[in-house]
């Protein structure tokens, strides 16, 4: 290697540099000061990470938001193991949640409207990851057992839903975009469990008094199909069990009030 002299080194320094070069330093710097900070001291950003945040980069993600995947991530790390529970040392563990997110913007079309940028208003929950961090305060909230366990087993569900295909530690791993999982399969998929939980947790005055309304809604459903049926019966048990329960679950606007939906 040929040293280079002072004037060419200064010459280097004020040549222009290129915008998008620009952006992708500025990027993977902002995703590192990130991951540092959340990590705290004796972990150090390796080419790995780099490689990474560089492919992170790739698919258009801005750097807020990506800074704002990993800081739900965390919230919802620490909020299910303690504040103080030791976080994954990998950046390849929040790569799930920043690709979830990444597809839902392309699905969007329109970056202005990220929910994770979106302000001065709560942002949407248009994403899993979202959907989670929203579920953590939901938990916090609530003083009922049967709601707490509902809304645990819930938790549980799509958190590890969201990392249903496990990130690639290697540097040259191809990106596994499929591990992004489908938002509205999956919210159908959620409330069928959350149903299924609050069902069996009724007691014996209780199921009495759901299959009177049921009986009562089957009088009101005159000649339909047997799909039309048991989809208006699914909803009628939802709906009183959220009379009953006071719940919430999710849907693609966030966690609402079923009766409401």
């Amino acid at each position: 290697m040929v040293a280079q002299t002072q004037p060419e080194m200064r010459l280097l320094a004020t040549a222009p540099v290129d915008p998008e070069v620009a952006a992708w330093r500025d990027y993977v710097q902002t995703v590192e000061n990130c991951f540092l900070e959340i990590r705290g001291r004796g972990v150090h950003w390796s080419e790995t990470d780099r490689a990474r945040a560089s492919a992170w980069y790739a698919l258009g993600l801005p750097a807020g938001a990506t800074v704002r995947v990993l800081q739900a991530r965390v919230q919802a790390w620490q909020f299910r193991h303690g504040g103080q529970a030791r976080l994954p040392m990998s950046l390849a563990w929040y790569e799930p949640a920043v690709l979830e997110h990444a597809k839902h913007l392309r699905q969007l079309g329109d970056v202005s409207h990220d929910p994770l940028l979106t302000a001065p208003e709560p942002p949407p929950a248009l994403t899993v990851t979202l959907l989670v961090a929203e579920l953590a305060g939901l938990i916090a909230g609530t003083q009922h057992q049967v709601l707490g366990h509902v809304y645990g087993k819930t938790f549980d569900w799509l958190d590890s839903a969201l990392h249903g295909v496990a990130a690639d530690d290697s540097a040259d791993a191809p990106l596994a975009e499929q591990a992004a999982p489908e938002l509205e399969a999956l919210v159908a998929k959620c409330r069928s469990r959350m149903t299924k939980l609050l069902l069996s947790a009724l007691d014996a005055p209780a199921q009495a008094a759901l299959a009177q309304c049921l009986d009562t809604g089957r009088g009101e459903n005159g000649a339909v199909s047997q799909k039309a049926h048991k989809l208006r019966e699914e909803r009628l048990t939802e709906r009183w069990l959220a009379g009953h329960f006071g719940h919430r679950v999710p849907t693609l606007a966030g966690w609402r009030d079923p009766r409401e939906t």
